[in-house]
């Protein structure tokens, strides 16, 4: 259990309100919900707002203990952690690492083993569709009798479609980025450590960040148009998401992108890359030459595509 504090402290004898789930993406339905989390925390003298998630993700879990593909990724702990922290609606994060022990827990013993011996929740509130425990099991019903009070949420239309990370991942799947800011509220972003890769886009004149990814599958797949921010510093990139199988056997999802007009050293930075506009999918070519010839048109249509948005 990780718990990030993103408030100053909690006041003695503060009750603490709590939501749980996956919130993979938090996009606009997770805001609604937290919104009204904090409405409820108001009417509870202020009460010390906790939101608790996973990783790895269950279903992800899951997947891996089957031998099949993961569900897509929509956004990296951090990113949930980074959004959480600027919206101001949450004091607390607790992220639970989803393992055999989680997955044969039944509900009951949950919420006595965590939610209530660990964490002490007096409130929660979660969405109409939870469900926790050993086989799912677990829902609203099973707090009947437990001291914590729990809330129902419902869920949240927007231009008569249901706003879910199953709908920002159809989007997503369809290419459809810019559509995806109006119900995430943001553009898809993938926040983490730049790690040393093989280093041919540099002899090449074209040096890339990497960003490992790993066992996550993200949600998108191609190559983009980026804003990268490092240090608080905005640069403008290209940005490949996938297993670059030209040059690899695609065993591991990355995320490498080329920095326009700028050469740097960022080996351990922590870089946000923000996706911004997709320009074709991700191809296996026949040789290098092929790719550094398409790699070289990704760079002058990105280059067009930052020119038309000043404009």
């Amino acid at each position: 259990m990780q718990r990030i504090n993103l408030a100053n402290s909690r006041y003695s004898n503060q009750e603490i309100i709590a939501t749980i789930g996956n919130f993979d993406g938090l996009h606009q339905g997770h805001i609604e919900l937290l919104h009204q989390m904090n409405s409820l925390a108001t009417s509870h003298n202020n009460a010390w707002r906790m939101l608790i998630t996973f990783d790895v993700l269950p279903h992800e879990y899951f997947a891996d203990k089957a031998n099949l593909a993961r569900t897509p990724r929509i956004g990296l702990l951090r990113d949930k952690v980074a959004v959480l922290s600027e919206s101001g609606l949450i004091d607390e994060v607790v992220v639970l690492h989803f393992n055999y022990h989680l997955a044969s827990i039944a509900p009951d013993e949950f919420i006595s083993n965590y939610l209530q011996s660990k964490l002490n929740i007096n409130y929660l509130v979660i969405g109409h569709d939870f469900r926790f425990g050993r086989h799912a099991k677990g829902n609203i019903q099973s707090f009947i009798g437990t001291n914590i009070t729990t809330y129902e949420v419902k869920e949240i239309k927007r231009d008569g479609l249901r706003i879910s990370s199953s709908l920002v991942r159809k989007l997503a799947k369809d290419q459809q980025v810019e559509q995806i800011k109006n119900y995430l509220g943001r553009n898809i972003r993938y926040t983490s450590r730049v790690v040393k890769g093989n280093q041919l886009a540099r002899k090449f004149g074209m040096p890339t960040i990497n960003l490992n990814l790993y066992k996550i599958q993200p949600v998108l797949w191609g190559i983009y148009v980026s804003n990268v921010y490092i240090d608080n510093v905005r640069y403008l990139g290209v940005t490949n998401i996938g297993k670059n199988p030209t040059v690899s056997e695609g065993k591991v999802y990355k995320i490498e992108t080329h920095l326009l007009d700028v050469d740097l050293t960022l080996y351990g930075k922590i870089a946000t890359v923000e996706i911004l506009h997709f320009l074709r999918p991700e191809l296996k070519f026949d040789d290098l030459d092929s790719l550094f010839v398409q790699m070289y048109k990704d760079l002058d249509d990105a280059r067009s595509y930052f020119a038309e948005v000043k404009d």
